[in-house]
C-alpha cells in the first residue's frame, strides 16, 4: 500500500470514530429543539449543543480533507476545492456540490455567531441537525468507494 492510500486509511478510521461520536451528540441535541428560549436550557443541555457544534464542524472539515485526499489519488487537480467538490458529486459520494456548500456555510455561520442572537442560533442549530444525515450519508459513500477502489476499510 502506498504511503498516500496509508494516509486516506488512517483519514477514514478518524472519521469513523468522528462519525460515532457526531452520531451519539447529534441523537441527545436532536430532542431539544425547537428552542423556545434559550435561557431555559440546563447547563448541561447547553454543553450538549456545543459538543455537536464541535463535532459537526469537525466532522465536516475532515470529511472534505478526506475527500480532498481521495481526488489526489485519482490524480484530479485539487488547488480549488470546488473542483474536488465535484469530482466526488460525479463519484456519486455527493448528491450535490450545491448541498455540501450550504452545509459549510452553516458551519462556518455557527462558528461565528454571537450567542446573544438566540434566533439565528436556532436557525443555525436546527439546519445542522437537518444537515447530519447528509453529512452521515456522504461518509458512508466515501468510504464504500474507497473500499471498492483501494480495498480499504476504516476500523
Amino acid at each position: 500500500m502506498t504511503e498516500h492510500l496509508q494516509l486516506i486509511a488512517r483519514q477514514l478510521d478518524h472519521l469513523q470514530r468522528m462519525q460515532t461520536y457526531l452520531a451519539h451528540s447529534f441523537e441527545r441535541c436532536k430532542n431539544i429543539f425547537p428552542v423556545t428560549n434559550w435561557q431555559n436550557l440546563s447547563m448541561q443541555q447547553h454543553e450538549m449543543l456545543a459538543a455537536f457544534r464541535v463535532r459537526f464542524s469537525e466532522f465536516q472539515e475532515h470529511l472534505g480533507k478526506t475527500m480532498r485526499a481521495v481526488a489526489i489519488e485519482e490524480e484530479v487537480d485539487v488547488e480549488r476545492f470546488g473542483t474536488v467538490l465535484a469530482f466526488m458529486e460525479k463519484l456519486g459520494v455527493l448528491d450535490s456540490v450545491e448541498q455540501w456548500k450550504i452545509i459549510r456555510e452553516i458551519r462556518n455561520a455557527v462558528n461565528h455567531e454571537y450567542e446573544e442572537d438566540a434566533e439565528r442560533l436556532t436557525q443555525f442549530f436546527t439546519e445542522m441537525i437537518k444537515s447530519t444525515p447528509a453529512l452521515f450519508e456522504c461518509h458512508q459513500k466515501l468510504v464504500f468507494f474507497c473500499k471498492n477502489a483501494y480495498g480499504l476499510n476504516p476500523e
